[in-house]
């Protein structure tokens, strides 16, 4: 069977990820979502360069304060992994349902489309540290280079109302979106700005 391009990237990506996993590992340790959450509010925000579209997870910086992850019905757990190097891998799995949602139009329009998501959540973070320490906050390892990270993959869906008249819709109609991101942090040449991730898809229907 012919692989279709998103399959031959998803497999490449996969491949890419293992391949950051180091050969030497230490002692590890299964440890609560609280962990995550008493570290990281938000999960960022989503880009989708192709559309245009911008999705904020509990409205996250575009209105700070309003919602947090621990606000919400979520699940998971974080894997700890001693690397023996003196790094701490750390393994995010997150599942949230009926956060807020904010949609933009990036650039233009931060408040396009307001309503509610659930999403699936995972991201690999290395760190110097201490085994058992606190989980790193996402937001300082992958924006201020607090460490590395190998890997993330949000997977999400909602419905909501549009706030303005946009994209073929009337103010007041009601849609759902979709948001999907796959990759590797920060890939060599990648063509988009902010272009962090090399698949992002947020689509409106």
């Amino acid at each position: 069977m012919k692989k279709t391009p998103k399959l031959i990237v998803l497999t490449t990506l996969v491949i890419l990820l293992f391949s950051f996993m180091p050969a030497v590992q230490g002692k590890a340790n299964s440890r609560p979502i609280k962990d995550f959450t008493d570290t990281n509010d938000y999960v960022v925000a989503w880009y989708d360069p192709e559309t245009n579209l911008i999705i904020f997870p509990h409205g996250f910086w575009i209105l700070p304060g309003l919602e947090v992850i621990a606000d919400c019905e979520h699940h998971g757990s974080v894997l700890e992994r001693d690397l023996k190097d003196g790094r701490i891998m750390y393994r995010i799995d997150l599942h949230v349902k009926g956060a807020y949602m904010l949609v933009g139009d990036y650039g233009v329009n931060p408040f396009v489309f307001e309503g509610e998501m659930d999403y699936s959540f995972t991201a690999v973070v290395i760190v110097e540290g201490e085994f058992g320490g606190p989980v790193p906050n996402l937001f300082e390892v992958w924006f201020l280079g607090a460490g590395e990270a190998p890997y993330s993959h949000i997977t999400g869906s909602g419905t909501g109302t549009f706030l303005v008249d946009a994209l073929g819709f009337t103010a007041g109609d009601t849609a759902k979106v979709k948001v999907n991101q796959v990759g590797l942090t920060k890939p060599e040449g990648h063509p988009f700005y902010p272009g962090i991730w090399p698949v992002e898809i947020v689509f409106i229907h």
